[in-house]
């Protein structure tokens, strides 16, 4: 609501050294870099109504045009349409996504995972544990490679429902924590080809 103090908490995840990931909030002039493993604070009052995009400041990965958002900031004199007190106002979302939308990216998700398979079997098949840049690379894919699994979990369990809705989004999500772990691990395959990495 307007005239709130608003306070953020960021914590980079990363491990690889690399990964560095900024902040920025438009309009409330919050700007910061996070290097791997860190965390940061800022606070701020909006005093301001309107609606505020953030954004990733510092490329890194194949997804950093995804890593976006906005801060809603609604009027001091703000009040719901439909208050939870209210038990006869009921707000209906229809489904946006069908079995169709859900198979389609399911097969989005499977080539996705062809490419991770055929990046891990050429880095494993190498002296990779020689090269502490690329074993930190492979921590941090190996960590994006879970959440993408319970994120394909959720979504299996939303099929079982036949919610195709947020299997979909679910799925999605899936294949945007296996880009991640692609992107990382293609970094992790170039360093060892530059760097005369042999093979097993």
């Amino acid at each position: 609501i307007e005239g709130d103090e608003v306070i953020i908490h960021l914590t980079n995840l990363e491990r690889a050294e690399d990964e560095t990931h900024g902040f920025a909030l438009y309009g409330q002039n919050v700007n910061l870099s996070l290097e791997p493993g860190k965390t940061a604070t800022t606070r701020f009052i909006a005093d301001k109504a309107g609606v505020y995009p953030y954004y990733c400041t510092e490329f890194c990965s194949a997804l950093h045009l995804e890593m976006e958002g906005y801060l809603l900031v609604k009027p001091e004199d703000y009040e719901e349409e439909c208050p939870k007190t209210n038990p006869d106002c009921n707000i209906i979302i229809e489904d946006k996504y069908t079995q169709a939308d859900y198979d389609k990216q399911v097969k989005v998700n499977l080539e996705t995972q062809a490419v991770i398979d055929s990046v891990v079997a050429f880095i494993t098949g190498h002296n990779y544990k020689d090269f502490p840049p690329v074993v930190a690379l492979v921590e941090d894919a190996v960590d994006q490679l879970g959440f993408a699994k319970e994120a394909k979990a959720k979504a299996e369990a939303a099929v079982a429902k036949e919610d195709w809705q947020n299997a979909t989004l679910w799925a999605n999500q899936w294949w945007q924590y296996q880009v991640k772990t692609a992107d990382i691990g293609l970094r992790a395959k170039t360093y060892l080809e530059e760097h005369g990495a042999r093979a097993n």
